[in-house]
């Protein structure tokens, strides 16, 4: 089995939603808190969050803001959160997951870690059976030259840079649901 460091990215400003949403209730406790149940067999668990840092740590999580790079503008999307916490995982894998995700299979840390076994891959991307989920994606630190030039660029989609890693597609089709979104009231489960 692959040692991976689980990294939830708490790193945008929630405008949508109006308030941090890793730290809003669902289910009796922060959202980020069942976020975390998905990253089973974690061997590191990192949470980059540019704001409200004291109160994720309060939690019990490990944090980490963005880091500063010269000529990329700080807080400029979940790359700058990704390429950040390449640098602060102890481990050369990398599982992530957006902080609004909060209910992730409990398998998924395994079988993402056993898809890249089984096919050799450095990258490997949920596809919920419609599309890519950019931001459930496992990497190696290998890409972090690649990420670093692409940021340096000035370019910032996720989808853009991840097509030019060519990552294999995880199929989590039949737990699609898992993987919603909660990006507004309107989202939340009723």
């Amino acid at each position: 089995m692959l040692k991976v460091t689980g990294v939830i990215l708490c790193g945008g400003q929630s405008s949508r939603m109006g308030q941090d949403k890793g730290l809003m209730e669902f289910d009796g406790e922060a959202m980020v808190s069942q976020v975390a149940k998905g990253f089973n067999g974690a061997e590191q668990l990192l949470l980059n969050c540019n704001q409200h840092q004291t109160e994720y740590e309060a939690l019990g999580f490990q944090t980490f803001r963005d880091h500063e790079y010269g000529d990329i503008e700080p807080h400029a999307g979940p790359l700058v959160g990704i390429l950040s916490a390449m640098e602060e995982a102890a481990n050369d894998w990398l599982l992530f997951s957006p902080c609004d995700t909060p209910e992730l299979p409990s398998d998924y840390l395994s079988v993402m870690a056993q898809h890249a076994s089984d096919q050799l891959a450095f990258a490997c991307v949920v596809f919920d059976g419609t599309r890519q989920q950019h931001l459930h994606v496992l990497l190696h630190k290998k890409y972090k030259e690649s990420l670093m030039m692409y940021l340096l660029s000035g370019r910032r989609r996720t989808s853009e840079w991840l097509a030019s890693i060519h990552p294999v597609e995880v199929d989590f089709s039949k737990q699609a649901l898992c993987f919603a979104n909660i990006n507004s009231m309107a989202d939340w489960p009723a």
